[in-house]
């Protein structure tokens, strides 16, 4: 039993957190202003007599000794509001491994956590006082010019409201100190309790070093007033300010001031239930690794100040952090959570935010006139409001603003309002504010001053992080176990042999990345970002490498990068090349009032005949299957006038070369591409308009593009044949996909196979893959055949016209509790942008979304959109859409001769139509309930018709509608050996039918789905439970128009299907039920989610049940040295099925498994390590069967 000991500590410590996640939550806080507070003390307490002074000579500030090293990390009480935060116990204890006895003149009550042991440290000075030890039993009075002007709720109560059913709140006891105090606020006399006022007077220092804890009774704080404050704690031992209360309540004490020239350096500090956490004015500060939480007026204020504020959480505060007036912060990686109000950004305040999180806010920024704020990596997300701002934010802010139940308002000052008074640190002088001065101004100021100050004026910063590592593949795939040889595509399988691997590449492997971000201190930036790899399959494969320098007026980017801009014109464009934005001149709003901006580059690599798949292991480039190389040039210029509105005007080329492209290996012209080659050309407008105060949004775009391919001929051969086979337009660009990869046929999904054969098709999976392989071989034979036709002599911009067009516009409103959204594109049937490759030609979109919410409690969405394909046919443009067949295209004719002449075309107009209402409940701060509908009508006219059936092994006769009735005259037929009586009037009926061309035209596909939810969400004991369902009926509506030859005829489905359509044949019913429990507590975190999936068709009576299990888990080891991750999925789906009158099925059984392990060597380096394996059973479909054992190790180094 040599470590029974762990045991039982980790048994106490499950057991306890367990117990306090279900204590009653604190009493909730009711803060107010007064302008002075003194401390809470018994009615017949005398106030104290200042004691004797017992001061040394000060000395100058001694560096911060060697960190202590306790066994254990020391725990802080840490209590939150009531409104928000989960039970808390009334004082956390800290493990017995780490109790020390207290001081023989100290009792500490059983419910205080008591001091860490304290390691061998170098002897140094304890802090001196000006005060002597103060009695326990002796309240002091703060002086008044110490005492802050925010004060806690209650003067007369320290905080708390009277409560005859809850005994007051009992004062903890330490080592008292009060009045000035420097030096080194030591470990071995921990937990102290400030009396009165801590001053750290000018010139002096204040060290206080790891795992000290400072207990502060109501009317106290510390006050640095031109003095050095170091608080040096660690990520074992943090420093804990708190309030002396064991039921601590916001605005206990009065918190931590700073003025003066040295700046403030704060680490590992814990500070809660103060009324202001830190304020800082006339002065600057580092913080970093810190928890402010738990405070009555702000979390951190900064005022005529300079402040750093890094990996700092804020959590339960009015306003976490306002940056006031004259002030300037730098905030890295900090979290804002359950505040009232996240960032506060006030008139001439300046203030840059990045990677940082931004959540379960009531407010996520409150911004006001005249400031300045910038974003970077930061998004504004799942809060109440997500930003409230009395002007126009800048767009990239405003695109960073998403998911949250408000996005926008211009309700700044009325929200303000709603907020304590900012604090005003006693005896100061005060900046005052000037109407006259702009926040462009102060910011070009202090970047003067600072590069004044800076003597190398190239000082620069640098973050960013660099990893290494490396890992071992042993993939297994399975044998034929038959004894027959095996074709798949062009891979031979003998009895015995193992089938190939195209899933994983094995053996070694090896990855690195890089990230830096370099600022200087004039605003400089210079960002490098790299990842590479090496395998047995890529040798060298670096994706992407980027490089991108900015300042004022430049931005310049070398290697890899991203070009978004409209979704009609440049949706999403890769490119290996170069890009240059120059910025001239500044709007009103200290912007770029003019911006030029050119790029060139790789859009597309080549692959040649031979070469090595880049994207798929075991793979070489086949003829069919070879690309060409795409250079795309660009550029653009954007005027920006005024904050509200700018307008974009560009240019895009592109250009495909095979034989001889740029620095790559090239191929003859005779090999076939995969893809048609193309040269093309759009010119692009795009404007935006923000209405003030920023809750209107307007966008539109406006393009003319077209390509001109150099194989059109080749190219619709190969579409011919898709359409023959009645494949949907929209997933040609697959068709062409597996003409590149035929294994993938496999491996399609039935989502995929359906998008591919239409909804509506009677194909069984298996049918379904034969059919494609046949398809991609016909249409391979066809684009050989096609080669010589290929047209070198293509002239780009012949027959531009009004289907070269694309126009877009979008509109955003938010109107107090009201969100509206609405979208219109329309794209021509000859528009193609390179920027936009996959965007659909010919097709008109309409769409729109109304969000409200209701008392508070209700959020209501209601939307609808649709989408038409296949627009224009002919020389009928059916300009919106809405009426195929006529040029407006609002009201369509289905009487009309167009209709007759068209009715066996195959790519008619597709009409897409969702409506949907969505309901979220907020039944209370731990219950939500989503209730919603989705409703999906698809139409289109196809090519159908039915026809009579002669074959008599069909069995159409067996149908019940020619039973023979009573009464009535039969007839006779013999079918083999089979003969069967029929009614004769209505089977002579049926065989006059034969002389007719079809029995039934026009038809019209019309198909309906309806999808409900319902999901709830319960937070409890430390968990999220989520359980949900969601039903989905699809049903087929469809009908021929002129059916007159057999509309009396009541047959079934089945025997309809014989004659040529199989109404409803494939209606189905699908159920998914999925459900999962997310539990945190402080010695581990784990994830569970189950599920369920059933499925039945209407077609062959098919099922399909699927169940997928997974679980996360993640427990941290020795103060967070090592992370313990878990993880394990499981995933069965079997498909059940019958084929004239046989039984057939299909399993797929997936089992994963992981573990990792974390190793925090320290705090800028970590490991990884990690193994697992995965394994998927296909026992019907043994080539896409195989094992993956894997494991490995990564080394990170943040800097």
């Amino acid at each position: 039993m040599k470590y029974a000991y762990k045991t039982l500590l980790s048994t106490i410590a499950l057991g306890s957190a367990v117990i306090f996640a279900q204590a009653p939550a604190a009493p909730e806080a009711t803060a107010q202003a007064t302008p002075a507070v003194q401390a809470a003390a018994p009615a017949t307490a005398e106030q104290a007599a200042a004691p004797a002074a017992a001061e040394q000579a000060p000395a100058e500030a001694a560096p911060a000794p060697a960190e202590a090293a306790p066994a254990a990390e020391a725990s802080s009480a840490t209590t939150a509001p009531a409104t928000n935060a989960p039970a808390a116990p009334a004082a956390e204890t800290a493990p017995a491994t780490t109790a020390e006895a207290a001081p023989e003149t100290t009792t500490k009550p059983d419910s205080v956590a008591a001091a860490p042991a304290a390691a061998e440290q170098a002897p140094a000075a304890t802090a001196e006082q000006t005060a002597a030890t103060v009695p326990a039993d002796t309240a002091q009075k703060a002086p008044d010019s110490t005492v802050a002007a925010v004060a806690p709720a209650d003067s007369a109560t320290g905080g708390f409201v009277a409560d005859t059913t809850t005994p007051p709140p009992t004062l903890l006891e330490g080592t008292e100190i009060a009045g000035d105090i420097h030096g080194f606020l030591k470990l071995d006399k921990s937990p102290y309790l400030a009396t009165d006022m801590l001053i750290v007077s000018p010139n002096m220092s204040l060290v206080v070093e790891p795992g000290v804890i400072i207990y502060f009774k109501p009317g106290t704080g510390l006050q640095v007033n031109k003095g050095q404050l170091v608080i040096a704690g660690s990520a074992v031992s943090p420093v804990t300010f708190r309030s002396a209360y064991d039921r601590p309540k916001a605005g206990d004490w009065l918190g931590v001031t700073i003025t003066g020239d040295q700046r403030a350096e704060i680490r590992n500090v814990q500070i809660s239930d103060a009324a202001v956490g830190i304020a800082v004015e006339n002065g600057s500060m580092d913080i970093k690794d810190a928890k402010i939480e738990n405070t009555s007026v702000r979390g951190v204020y900064a005022r005529n100040a300079s402040i750093a504020v890094s990996d700092v959480e804020f959590r339960n505060n009015p306003v976490a952090l306002q940056v006031a007036n004259y002030a300037n912060a730098i905030i890295d990686r900090a979290t804002f959570e359950k505040n009232k109000v996240a960032i506060m950004n006030s008139e001439l305040a300046e203030a840059h935010v990045s990677s940082s999180k931004i959540e379960d806010n009531e407010v996520g920024l409150l911004n006001m006139a005249n400031s300045l704020i910038t974003f970077n990596n930061t998004e504004i997300t799942k809060n109440g409001q997500g930003v409230s701002s009395a002007e126009v934010l800048a767009p990239e802010i405003i695109e960073r603003v998403k998911g949250n139940t408000l996005d926008l308002d211009n309700q700044a000052e009325a929200t303000v309002s709603t907020l304590p008074p900012a604090p005003e640190i006693p005896g100061i002088e005060q900046r005052p504010l000037r109407a006259s001065d702009k926040i462009g101004d102060i910011v070009a100021q202090r970047l003067e001053a600072e590069t004044r100050s800076d003597s190398t004026v190239a000082r620069w910063s640098v973050i960013g992080n660099v990893m290494l590592g490396t890992g071992y593949h042993f993939v297994n795939t399975s044998k034929n176990d038959s004894d027959e040889t095996i074709e798949i595509d062009t891979d031979t399988i003998a009895p015995g042999d193992k089938f190939s691997n195209n899933f994983q590449v094995p053996g070694l492997a090896s990855r690195a990345s890089v990230y830096m971000f370099m600022q200087s201190i004039d605003g400089k930036t210079i960002e490098f970002n790299t990842d590479l790899s090496i395998d047995s399959w890529n040798k060298f494969s670096p994706n992407p490498v980027s490089l991108t320098y900015t300042d004022a007026y430049n931005r310049a980017t070398l290697g890899d990068f991203q070009l978004m801009g409209g979704d009609t014109y440049m949706a999403g464009l890769p490119i290996f090349g170069i890009d240059y934005t120059l910025s001239l001149l500044k709007n009103n709003a200290d912007q770029p009032l003019f911006q030029l901006g050119g790029f060139f580059g790789e859009a597309q690599r080549s692959l040649v005949e031979g070469a090595r798949h880049p994207y798929l292991y075991n793979d070489y480039i086949d003829d069919g299957e070879l690309q060409a190389q795409r250079l795309a040039y660009g550029g653009f210029i954007k005027w920006a006038p005024v904050r509200r509105f700018d307008a974009k005007f560009g240019a895009l080329y592109a250009n495909d070369e095979l034989k001889d492209p740029l620095l790559r290996d090239g191929a003859s012209e005779k090999w076939t591409t995969s893809d048609p080659m193309q040269e093309s050309f759009t010119l692009y407008a795009d404007g935006n308009w923000l209405f003030f105060p920023g809750d209107i949004e307007l966008n539109g775009q406006i393009a003319v593009g077209r390509a001109d391919t150099a194989d059109v001929t080749r190219q619709r051969a190969i579409n011919k044949v898709f359409s023959d086979a009645r494949i949907t337009p929209v997933s040609y660009s697959t068709m062409r996909q597996l003409m590149q990869n035929q294994n993938r046929i496999n491996s399609l999904s039935d989502a995929e196979l359906a998008n591919i054969f239409g909804d509506n098709t009677t194909l069984s999976r298996s049918e379904m893959r034969d059919s494609l392989r046949a398809l991609i071989r016909e249409a391979k034979e066809v684009q050989r055949d096609e080669e010589d036709d290929r047209d070198e002599d293509r002239v780009l911009g012949l027959n531009w016209g009004s289907q070269n067009f694309a126009i877009g516009a979008s509109l955003n409103w938010n109107i107090y509790k009201t969100s509206i959204n609405g979208h219109i594109k329309y794209v021509g049937e000859d528009f193609y942008s390179a920027g936009s490759p996959n965007q659909l030609s010919d097709t008109r979109e309409f769409g729109g979304r109304i969000e409200q919410d209701i008392l508070g409690f209700w959020d209501l969405g209601i939307s609808y959109q649709i989408n038409v394909e296949n627009a224009a046919k002919g020389n009928k443009t059916n300009i919106f859409g809405l009426g195929e067949g006529t040029h407006w295209g609002l009201f369509p004719d289905e009487n009309s001769k167009w209709f007759d002449e068209h009715e066996l075309d195959n790519d008619r107009t597709k009409y897409i139509q969702n409506a949907g209402i969505d309901n979220t409940f907020k039944i209370n701060k731990n219950v939500d309930v989503s209730v919603g509908y989705n409703f999906e009508y698809k139409t289109q006219y196809r090519p159908f018709q039915l026809h009579y059936n002669y074959t008599l092994e069909d069995g159409i006769y067996k149908d019940d509608w020619f039973n023979a009735r009573k009464g009535r005259d039969t007839t006779m037929i013999v079918d083999v050996d089979d003969t069967s009586y029929v009614d004769a009037e209505r089977w002579s009926e049926y065989v006059a039918l034969a002389k007719e061309p079809f029995l039934a035209t026009r038809f019209q596909e019309r198909l309906f789905k309806h999808t409900w939810n319902l999901g709830t969400s319960i937070r409890a004991y430390n968990s999220v439970f989520k359980v949900g369902g969601q039903w989905t009926y699809r049903t087929d509506g469809s009908k021929f128009h002129r059916d007159s030859l057999i509309k009396d005829m009541d047959l079934e489905n089945t025997t309809w299907d014989k004659l040529g359509y199989y109404f409803g044949g494939s209606d189905y019913f699908e159920q998914t039920y999925p459900m999962s429990v997310t539990t945190t507590l402080p010695i581990l975190q784990n994830r569970f989610s189950l599920t369920p999936r059933f499925k039945s068709y209407n077609r062959d009576d098919m099922s399909e049940f699927e169940i997928t299990i997974e679980d996360e888990f993640e427990m941290p080891f020795k103060n967070n040295f090592f992370v313990l991750g878990v993880n394990a999925g499981f995933r069965y789906m079997t498909t059940d099925w019958e084929e004239e009158d046989e039984s057939y099925d299909e399993t797929e059984t997936d089992i994963l498994g992981g573990v990792n392990l974390r190793v925090n060597h320290n705090k800028r380096f970590y490991t990884e390590w990690y193994t697992g394996t995965a394994i998927y059973f296909r026992p019907d479909n043994l080539s896409n069967e195989y094992n993956d054992i894997y494991l490995g190790v990564n080394a990170h180094f943040v800097f």
